[in-house]
């Protein structure tokens, strides 16, 4: 009744002047990607929680024929919950258990993982250290880290990236 006193935000480069493009813009980068991917394994890293671009991950991948893997715990997590719940819609027969990868081509996989921050004990951090069980990195991945790093995680990021150049 006596109207807003305060209102505190909080937000990843809020100190920016200017505003984000839509979440649907990177929907047109994933379609130019996929495009120049198309005889390569694709890994892409992005934030779990980000179910939108999930989605136009999973949209991509369905456009080029390619069968999707998920890896990393809170991917696995978000994406299972997300398809019961609805929030995620997945043809019947895109993904395919990551343990399985190894019965398909290099261009008819996707892999969605962990790790678009560096965090250590990602997916993405542990396969570019070669240090993951189910994937093995090589020069014909073609390796997509889909988030800008949040300040205090470039040189995370950075050796991680490092990392991945030296496997090809």
């Amino acid at each position: 009744n006596k109207g807003v006193l305060l209102l505190l935000g909080e937000s990843t480069n809020a100190e920016r002047p200017g505003s984000t493009k839509s979440e649907r813009s990177v929907g047109n980068s994933f379609d130019t990607l996929f495009q120049q991917a198309a005889n390569h394994r694709i890994i892409i890293a992005t934030f779990a929680s980000n179910v939108h671009r999930v989605q136009q991950i999973m949209d991509a991948a369905q456009k080029y024929g390619k069968k999707v893997a998920v890896s990393g715990r809170s991917m696995v997590n978000v994406v299972t919950k997300a398809i019961e719940l609805g929030y995620l819609t997945v043809p019947k027969g895109l993904l395919v258990e990551i343990e399985n990868i190894r019965s398909y081509a290099d261009g008819q996989l996707v892999i969605v993982t962990t790790g678009s921050q560096g965090e250590p004990m990602s997916a993405l951090t542990r396969m570019a250290m070669g240090d993951h069980r189910q994937v093995t990195v090589t020069p014909n991945d073609f390796i997509i880290i889909s988030a800008n790093p949040i300040p205090g995680n470039e040189k995370l990021v950075g050796r991680v990236v490092n990392e991945l150049m030296k496997l090809g």
